[in-house]
């Protein structure tokens, strides 16, 4: 039997807690605030998953599109209300993905997802010139145990950070012996293909120990959270360590800034505190007019608090679930919600750490000069 199974009791405990909930969590669902409907509630969607997979409901569009809509931010979950295991929600989800498309449902969309990866080696193009671009911009030597774990959305979306990357590892006299780019298989397990997400890691794994690659470096959230959180889940285990690069920094280089960080950063990983720290204000004042759970200051350099209430613009949402104008709708409005939210604090620059949020702010046409990447401002 597989791990991550839902045959497997112990898995089957975390979803049963998932549906034993408290509804007092319900204003702060982006999916529920955005459409105003129930069954888009985190222990609602969970409940479809454990009924029909013991047979006490039967598999619907209906349970399907719910399953397949939501964002995996967990927010209003219960383990904020708990202390529990703040990972539980999302492999609810996977699994329940995995149970609507064996029994037929959204079978052409994830058929064509991993059409596409089979197409691209990855969910994303990679193109050479791109690559050799990276490689000039950091510091390489093939005998070195350290390697970069470049996923393909800092890849596609974050290039124009890749000089400023090689700089602050030069500087910290860090050399890279391979980078990739890596398609980490997170598409496949957001979606429901575990198997499929499983091998690739897998195979990652086996490839980074022949390169005797001892640390890896990562630079999102999203892949922090795969190599050790959910690592142990998949079965898979391994001697390599992954430190995130904001382990390595010792400041952010801005002002008057609100730090996005993105669910994965500060949800599953808990670098909430490792981002205020990188940008301390010398003195700071909290505004008591701010919303609930998102603390703002009025302050000289960091304009917020970073907590596991991150305003979810789009590092959540998978990369298939929206693929029907009712979803495309939820992804805009959830979206709107979270900018506006953002919006309420009064700052001058926008410091993403998230990749997919990077892109999605530059297609809404948020204003580039009032923005930065953090990869252009660690230091």
């Amino acid at each position: 039997m597989r791990k991550l199974s839902l045959e497997n009791p112990d898995v089957m405990d975390i979803v049963n807690h998932q549906v034993i909930h408290m509804d007092q969590g319900i204003t702060y669902t982006p999916e529920y605030v955005a459409t105003r409907q129930m069954r888009h509630y985190p222990s609602r969607t969970a409940q479809i998953i454990r009924s029909v997979y013991n047979g006490e409901l039967a598999a619907s569009q209906y349970g399907a599109d719910t399953v397949f809509a939501s964002i995996l931010s967990g927010q209003g979950e219960r383990w904020q209300n708990f202390g529990e295991n703040p990972n539980g929600y999302i492999l609810t989800v996977m699994l329940g993905r995995e149970l609507f498309y064996k029994k037929g449902f959204y079978k052409e969309e994830v058929d064509a997802l991993k059409e596409t990866i089979a197409k691209n080696d990855g969910f994303l193009p990679k193109d050479q010139e791109s690559i050799d671009a990276w490689a000039q911009a950091l510091p390489m030597n093939k005998e070195s145990r350290t390697g970069l774990l470049l996923d393909e959305a800092t890849f596609a979306y974050a290039a124009g950070s890749r000089e400023k990357l090689g700089t602050f590892l030069k500087k910290k006299n860090i050399e890279i012996a391979s980078f990739g780019p890596y398609f980490t298989g997170f598409d496949y397990l957001a979606n429901g293909c575990i198997d499929e997400g499983t091998a690739v890691m897998e195979k990652l794994l086996a490839d980074w120990k022949e390169q005797g690659i001892t640390t890896m470096i990562t630079l999102t959230g999203q892949s922090q959270y795969m190599f050790t959180v959910l690592l142990p889940y998949l079965g898979l285990e391994t001697d390599i360590e992954f430190i995130s690069v904001l382990d390595l920094v010792e400041r952010f280089d801005a002002e008057n800034a609100y730090i996005y960080g993105g669910s994965y950063l500060t949800r599953y990983v808990r670098k909430d505190g490792a981002l205020n720290n990188l940008l301390v204000n010398t003195e700071e004042e909290t505004l008591l007019s701010a919303p609930e759970f998102l603390p703002e200051l009025c302050a000289d350099k960091r304009r917020n608090v970073v907590g596991i209430w991150t305003p979810p613009l789009c590092a959540e949402y998978n990369t298939l679930a929206h693929s029907t104008d009712s979803q495309k709708a939820l992804q805009e409005q959830i979206y709107a919600d979270s900018l506006a939210a953002i919006k309420e604090a009064s700052f001058g620059t926008l410091l993403v750490c998230d990749p997919f949020a990077y892109k999605v702010l530059q297609e809404h046409g948020y204003p580039k000069g009032k923005m930065v990447y953090y990869l252009d401002v660690i230091r």
